[in-house]
């Protein structure tokens, strides 16, 4: 085996490469300009706006940042695989992601990605519940707890206009 192929193996991505399937997503529906019903609602208060464009690459920040293709974590995810769904589950309570669930239909396209993302410290508490749909929803759900200020809910769903 030569140097570069075996750099080559090296980088090939261990766990399923969310930040590239993000960023791809992220420009192919910013290239098709759809428009989305968008709903926010924080602590109570709700706010939606329909058939806006949106910046997906911004929208989708979170989802990117939930990759767990880092050399450290090499072996810090238990994958379970069926013929539907493949997870991976955090083997260790200090990494941020938690859970990613994909789900495909039977011709493998992919269905529906869910992550969990929780942050512990002494001063902070904070859980996201990440949900997206290809070409039709995607939806963020996060709850803090910040000690001296208390608790904040966020919710976000924007669904595409078809």
């Amino acid at each position: 085996m030569s140097c570069k192929q075996a750099e080559d193996k090296a980088q090939k991505p261990v766990y399923i490469d969310l930040e590239t399937y993000f960023k791809s997503e992220a420009g192919r529906l910013s290239k098709k300009k759809n428009l989305v019903n968008k709903t926010i609602r924080q602590n109570g208060t709700s706010e939606s706006k329909n058939k806006i464009e949106i910046d997906w690459l911004n929208e989708l920040s979170l989802f990117i940042g939930s990759d767990i293709n880092k050399p450290a974590w090499k072996d810090s995810y238990k994958i379970i695989q069926n013929n539907l769904e493949l997870s991976y589950i955090a083997l260790d309570s200090n990494l941020r992601t938690k859970e990613i669930h994909i789900q495909k239909d039977l011709k493998g396209n992919l269905n529906q990605i869910y992550i969990k993302n929780v942050n512990k410290n002494r001063l902070y508490e904070s859980m996201e519940e990440l949900i997206y749909i290809p070409d039709s929803v995607y939806s963020i759900k996060k709850e803090q707890r910040v000690l001296l200020l208390g608790d904040n809910s966020l919710f976000i769903e924007a669904k595409t206009i078809k």
